[in-house]
């Protein structure tokens, strides 16, 4: 195909690139070519001289750079550089959707954030995070670097889509392979409690996955509940039903009626037990989260919730434990999954399938 064309000494062909590419005049599907000593850069149309001599030091090397008409092979291809190349470095970011976020304290934030944009087409926005996540919804501080001027995006995710304002909700993209796992360990036909929804990352996985499942979703933040009847739509199911309540509130309602009560809200999630352990039919399953220290992973989270227990007139086996990730140095959020069994049950028909010995 016949393009205009930016023909430049190879000397200066990387500025003049750069330049070209954040004007974004670069064709896209086409493959810059050489030409002898010079190379050829196909453009959408014919750019301004004055956008190219900006980026040229060199008075002779001005005077050799042109723009022309040439013929070239159709054919997509990539031209933007990669990150370490741009940066010296590889720098840490997170995706969600198709928002970055980096470390707003990081001393090279702006100009990671404007590598993002040049070098990765997936990333429409970068986010500066000015503080933790912290307040009653787990929210945090956000700025706007680089892109367009927006905190909403749609994350997609085992197959499924999620809706979300990053500044208005709390969503942890590094939680999808867990959910993934917890969404592995549901049966058709049985009911799941998400006591701590959000925006349904968990709820709408399992409902979508594991056909015949009933799903109950409950939050309190009425943002987050409102993204989360979104995501049921977009996902186009029926098997959800969203409870815009207190965890304890509804988990009265909810009494002894799920085979699986997930209890995702690790930096409170001891406080809730009970209501976690009053929704469970007997014999259902919990799957609990907490932050705990290196040197006492489990123990103290396993006592918790056999007092726990103890206290509604029940007993706990064990099913399953695990490090889910670090969280912060010598802290980690752990996963503890446990069966619930009444234990005026105990030698009436019922014994539990599964245990196994905590330690630390």
């Amino acid at each position: 195909m016949r393009l205009w064309a930016v023909k430049v000494p190879r000397s200066m062909a990387e500025h003049v690139r750069r330049r070209l590419l954040i004007a974004g005049l670069i064709h896209p599907d086409v493959k810059i070519c050489q030409n002898g000593q010079f190379i050829l850069i196909p453009v959408i149309k014919k750019p301004d001289m004055s956008l190219l001599n900006d980026n040229i030091d060199n008075a002779n090397n001005t005077d050799n750079t042109t723009i022309i008409e040439s013929d070239f092979e159709p054919g997509h291809h990539n031209n933007r550089p990669s990150l370490e190349d741009e940066l010296g470095f590889s720098p840490a970011y997170d995706v969600i959707g198709d928002i970055a976020l980096i470390d707003m304290d990081d001393q090279d934030a702006g100009k990671i954030a404007s590598a993002l944009i040049l070098c990765k087409k997936n990333i429409k926005v970068v986010l500066g995070t000015a503080g933790p996540v912290s307040g009653e919804f787990r929210t945090r501080d956000l700025v706007i670097l680089a892109g367009e001027h927006r905190t909403h995006t749609i994350h997609t995710e085992f197959g499924c889509r999620y809706k979300l304002d990053l500044s208005l909700v709390y969503f942890s993209h590094r939680l999808g392979t867990e959910r993934k796992r917890v969404a592995d360990t549901v049966k058709s036909q049985q009911k799941i409690v998400d006591l701590f929804a959000g925006v349904g990352p968990f709820s709408i996985l399992i409902a979508k996955s594991v056909p015949g499942t009933s799903v109950v979703a409950v939050d309190k933040n009425p943002k987050a509940v409102q993204f989360l009847k979104e995501n049921i739509r977009l996902n186009r199911l029926d098997n959800v039903v969203v409870v815009e309540d207190d965890a304890r509130q509804a988990a009265y309602k909810l009494r002894h009626c799920a085979d699986h009560v997930i209890m995702n809200l690790p930096h409170s999630s001891r406080e809730f037990l009970n209501s976690g352990m009053m929704v469970v039919k007997n014999g259902g399953l919990v799957h609990f989260y907490d932050i705990t220290p290196e040197d006492d992973l489990y123990r103290t989270s396993w006592e918790i919730i056999q007092d726990t227990a103890i206290s509604i007139g029940r007993k706990v086996e064990c099913v399953e434990k695990r490090i889910v990730r670090s969280y912060a140095p010598h802290q980690y959020n752990v996963y503890i999954r446990f069966r619930l069994i009444d234990l005026n049950m105990r030698g009436k028909g019922f014994e539990p399938s599964y245990s196994c010995e905590i330690a630390p």
